[in-house]
């Protein structure tokens, strides 16, 4: 069956307001459900480590810039106070056991 530019965007928009799947079965355009996705312990692990690395990756590079700027002087408002979120936001950071499957990772400094 062929549908026009108008027709497939209508069914994309429904598909999206509905949470669902614009899905060809047996010749025909249809909604259908999204299939959820059951992920091994081993790939819950790795997208800790992953996320954990990134994290930390995020920390660092904060926490260089507001040192940068505390030891060249040039805070402007409660830099001293971010800079110091940060670290302790790190070290939080460190203390995840990745390989725990229900890690918790602690909130970003506001």
């Amino acid at each position: 069956m062929t549908y026009t530019n108008a027709e497939y965007a209508e069914m994309a928009i429904k598909a999206n307001r509905e949470g669902k799947l614009l899905r060809i079965i047996k010749g025909k355009l249809m909604l259908d459900e999204p299939k959820h996705i059951q992920l091994s312990d081993e790939q819950i692990i790795e997208q800790n480590k992953s996320y954990k690395t990134a994290l930390h990756n995020e920390a660092n590079e904060k926490i260089a810039i507001l040192q940068d700027i505390i030891d060249l002087g040039m805070q402007e408002s409660d830099e001293e106070a971010q800079l110091k979120a940060w670290k302790k936001y790190r070290i939080l950071l460190t203390r995840v056991d990745a390989s725990d499957i229900n890690a918790k990772f602690p909130d970003k400094p506001g």
